[in-house]
């Protein structure tokens, strides 16, 4: 066995918790569900540790379960779902890491190779990772290509939007003060005036103004989480927020006409009455968060405009502020994150009730079998739940009186809403955990709007000290009828749950990536209404008149290009990293796009280039007017910029001569490919291959330069491209070598990429169906 010292690490990362002892086994490869069932069959699964591509959860549910030593991803971050899991399961987690050795994985991607012995080093927040000496190893990483060049230029863009908020304003207290600064009205206070009236536009954008900074707060850095592997959750999540949007407003309709305003407010109340009900502040918080999501997805791929059933994103956020009003039954604030990320809000006779059924720990099989069954009942909720958070809820932190605090979580584990909980009719609807904390060390602990606790340092279950478990059995069962769990009933529902986990990962597996979606997407769109209908008194009649389980055909129109045209995968990361939730109403606030059209050459600019570095002076303006975010890394359009640009360049296209256009852009087509492919040879030729690929780079500028005259006459900016194109070659050609393909500059390949994109915009192309990239 080789020394520590003889280890060499080859790759960092995040860890997910901090722990002095390093854990080492030998690494197994996990790249599809089909290896993740046939790895747990093996019996070393307890010693290895395994490697996975993406930072989800339910991919890897049956080796969590099963008790891996650590986990390592290529994608991801601790704040991911996956992250959340491996903490409570307290498995030794380090997620995003690069490797700079190994060999190559079918995709390209360097890995450890399989069953080579790994070190986790997570005694500090980097987590590192170590291999054995004489390890296989197909060489380096080497010299970036212009590709991997271009996604670390990328990830330097993307790295300050993940601590800032369109690059201004940070996470947390700090954060939540400066938007609410920002606001022109109170939407944020729950007062009963503003409760029982319409809102104005100017109190609906504020809401989505600092709703866009709440999302982004909790789940900026899911941006970062990368593919699963079983469930494709981005299409899903997309998919079902936008039919949410379209089909919620006539639900809201029903529940307010049945139960009025004080009775909606006082349907937001349940969650202080009742633990183990998913009327909860996760479901609250979302009932008009994922619609507007849907909203603003819709708009970013132009099938809606700004103008569209704003009445319904007035009876969207005007209903969560009943709920929330309920919920908090204060007056006060809108948002956990407003109130210092607390939730206290279940009644205190049952926190009594709870802490006088908690005993203390007797010892570590005690401690083992109550954090095993928390870690395992709530994965299971996260499969059940096709890898969201709809099946976890936290309240709290509660103060005790012996200086300790409780927090109360509840897991839900079956809903006869969903065919696929068959495999689960032996489990409880909902667990009910009272969990006692006694910290020896300071321990921030944070509730989100999203209804889960984090932690700084992120090992709080260290200071877990005793708990008490709660059963719910059915989701109608009275809440009088909450029953305690005995520890031979916790054992017998780990049995169940894991077997429920490898029925219906393996029946996942198996479906078609369509009936993935749509299961998901009946989770996203049902969650959130569902159980305020059935206490209402309304779900038979959401569902005979209604017919609530038909989707609109606005939302499969939008199917196609988010699945089908893979556009899910880079609006919903861009979405959660940007805040990007709905777009404000149509002109309240000084957005209206004729106003900006002297601006549209630079907010165009910026849009070519997504994110523009030293961008000029005039940017600042636009930042003023709230078009544009400034960040260190550069410009780029907020949401209101995006709607403005779009306008304006709609206008332009609609005076173009689009068709003569279109028939310039085919002649750039074959242009464009050969000039594309001199750039890929660019970056492993020598002095000499360059000097001819200059020259071949030079005989394309003269090539594209005509194309660039007749496009300039359609459109009068297109004849600005010959020229930086011309000043980038001379450059080059005077042996600055950053001029061809370097993105800090403007290259050859960059004024050739932001020309391609001009034409992609203008001409309404669809990059996916053509095959052009």
């Amino acid at each position: 066995m080789a020394t520590a010292e003889e280890f060499k690490t080859i790759g960092a990362g995040r860890a997910v918790f901090t722990r002095p002892e390093p854990v080492e086994g030998p690494v197994a490869w996990l790249d599809s569900p089909q290896a993740v069932i046939q790895f747990v069959q093996r019996d070393d699964v307890a010693d290895t540790i395994v490697l996975a591509r993406g930072g989800t959860t339910t991919f890897l549910t049956p080796a969590l379960t099963a008790g891996v030593k650590g986990v390592i991803t290529l994608q991801g971050a601790p704040e991911s779902h996956l992250g959340i899991l491996s903490r409570e399961y307290g498995i030794p987690c380090v997620m995003g890491v690069q490797f700079e050795d190994g060999v190559r994985s079918s995709r390209g991607e360097i890995i450890p190779a399989d069953g080579a012995v790994v070190r986790l080093d997570i005694s500090t927040p980097e987590g590192r990772v170590a291999i054995e000496p004489g390890a296989p190893s197909e060489g380096g990483r080497g010299e970036p290509t212009a590709e991997e060049q271009a996604l670390a230029a990328q990830m330097e863009q993307v790295i300050p939007l993940l601590h800032h908020f369109r690059g201004e304003v940070p996470h947390g207290a700090e954060g939540d003060q400066q938007l609410r600064d920002r606001l022109k009205t109170d939407v944020s206070v729950l007062s009963d005036e503003s409760l029982r009236r319409r809102l104005t536009p100017d109190e609906i954008n504020d809401f989505n103004d600092y709703a866009a900074w709440n999302v982004w707060d909790a789940l900026a850095l899911r941006s970062t989480e990368g593919e699963s592997g079983l469930i494709p959750r981005q299409e899903y999540e997309a998919f079902g927020c936008i039919n949410q949007y379209l089909r919620f407003p006539t639900f809201v309709d029903v529940i307010t006409e049945k139960l009025g305003v004080d009775g909606v407010i006082e349907l937001g109340a349940i969650p202080r009455r009742e633990p183990g009900s998913k009327v909860n502040q996760l479901h609250l918080w979302c009932s008009a968060i994922t619609p507007l999501f849907g909203r603003g997805l819709l708009h970013k791929l132009g099938l809606i405009d700004l103008d569209h059933d704003t009445d319904g994103v007035e009876k969207l956020v005007q209903f969560q502020r009943r709920l929330m009003a309920g919920f908090w039954g204060d007056g006060g604030e809108l948002f956990s994150s407003s109130r210092g990320y607390r939730a206290p809000v279940l009644d205190r006779s049952w926190i009594d009730r709870f802490a006088a059924d908690v005993q203390p720990f007797s010892g570590d099989d005690q401690r083992g079998l109550y954090q095993r069954f928390n870690a395992t009942t709530e994965i299971t909720g996260f499969l059940l739940h096709f890898d969201n958070r709809s099946g976890l809820c936290d309240s709290g932190p509660y103060p005790l009186p012996d200086g300790g605090f409780m927090i109360v979580r509840d897991h839900f584990l079956h809903d006869p809403a969903y065919h696929w909980h068959d495999v689960a009719e032996d489990l409880p609807h909902a667990l009910t955990q009272a969990m006692v904390f006694h910290p020896k060390d300071d321990l921030q602990v944070n509730v989100l709007d999203i209804g889960t606790l984090f932690s700084e340092p992120s090992n709080y279950l260290d200071s877990l000290t005793g708990m008490a478990v709660y059963a719910r059995d059915r989701y109608d069962t009275p809440v009088e009828e909450l029953r305690r769990v005995d520890e031979d009933e916790m054992r017998l529902i780990l049995e169940r749950c894991d077997t429920t986990t490898t029925k219906l990962y393996k029946r996942i597996a198996s479906m078609s990536p369509r009936d993935k979606i749509m299961c998901g997407a009946q989770v996203y769109y049902t969650e959130f209404v569902a159980p305020l209908a059935r206490r209402a008194g309304v779900w038979e009649q959401l569902v005979e008149e209604h017919d609530f389980f038909e989707i609109d055909p606005l939302a499969m129109e939008a199917y196609y290009p988010l699945v089908r045209d893979k556009q899910a995968a880079a609006i919903v990361p861009q979405a959660f990293l940007m805040g990007l939730l709905s777009p404000p109403v149509s002109h309240v606030g000084g957005i209206d796009a004729s106003a900006h059209a002297e601006h549209f050459p630079l907010l165009h600019r910026i849009a070519l280039r997504g994110m523009l570095p030293d961008p000029p002076q005039a940017v600042g303006a636009l930042a003023e007017a709230g078009l544009v975010a400034t960040t260190a890394a550069g410009a780029l359009l907020s949401e209101a910029g995006t709607a403005v640009h779009q306008a304006l360049l709609a206008a332009e296209r609609g005076g173009a001569d689009t068709e003569r256009l279109q028939a310039v852009y085919d002649r750039f087509l074959p242009i464009n490919g050969d000039f594309k492919a001199a750039c890929a040879r660019w970056h492993d030729a020598d002095e000499g291959a360059r000097a001819a690929l200059l020259a071949d780079l030079s005989a394309l500028v003269d090539r594209v330069e005509p194309a660039l005259r007749r496009s300039g006459e359609v459109v009068a900016r297109f004849a600005d491209y010959g020229p930086r194109l011309r000043a980038a070659l001379s450059a080059a050609e005077a042996g600055d070598h950053e001029q061809v393909t370097s993105p800090q500059t403007d290259s050859l390949h960059t004024v050739w990429m932001e020309l391609h994109e001009d034409y992609i915009q203008i001409l309404e192309i669809d990059r996916e169906l053509e095959g052009s990239y």
